[in-house]
């Protein structure tokens, strides 16, 4: 698959509790996180689908030209630049928080490690309930996996669906 269909298409994986979906999203008006992040629908339009099975995520089953995915069935979303996962208005430069935390996390078959970047010290609880967004930004992100530890994905950006995390735990890094 390429990494770049045309200007204004971003190549993402999405993962469910038993599939990997790769295609090409268009986010020509609105970022990937915006996108997720977008309370008033429930889908996810995406191009030129790819299906593997997540314990053979390089095993394609079947490809599809155009389909929709339920945001609220998605465990995470990787892309390979960190840019990409951004909402526009941190994309250029502007979002450098001021904290840095190294982060471990477990969603269903999966391990997520990478960092969090915040702009106070972070509450978890706060974090976890009452922040607007159900899908949590991880930077420089690898997942592997937890039955099959060689399955493992590097990513410059991760959006984790809060509600599919089973285990949060954070280090503060200097």
């Amino acid at each position: 698959m390429k990494e770049i269909r045309f200007p204004g298409w971003l190549v993402v994986d999405f993962f469910t509790h038993s599939y990997r979906i790769s295609g090409h999203l268009d986010v020509s008006k609105r970022s990937l996180a915006e996108m997720l992040n977008d309370s008033t629908t429930n889908f996810l339009p995406l191009e030129d689908a790819y299906i593997s099975p997540i314990d053979r995520p390089g095993e394609i089953t079947a490809s599809y030209p155009t389909s929709v995915l339920s945001k609220a069935n998605l465990t995470m979303a990787l892309v390979a630049n960190q840019e990409d996962a951004l909402p526009r208005k941190q994309a250029y430069g502007s979002y450098m928080g001021v904290y840095l935390y190294n982060i471990f996390l477990t969603v269903p078959t999966f391990e997520v490690t990478g960092y969090l970047r915040l702009s106070a010290r972070v509450d978890l609880r706060r974090l976890m309930a009452m922040e607007t967004e159900g899908f949590l930004l991880i930077l420089d992100g690898r997942v592997r996996g937890s039955i099959r530890p060689d399955i493992v994905f590097n990513a410059g950006g991760i959006l984790v669906n809060k509600r599919h995390i089973g285990a949060f735990c954070v280090e503060e890094s200097k």
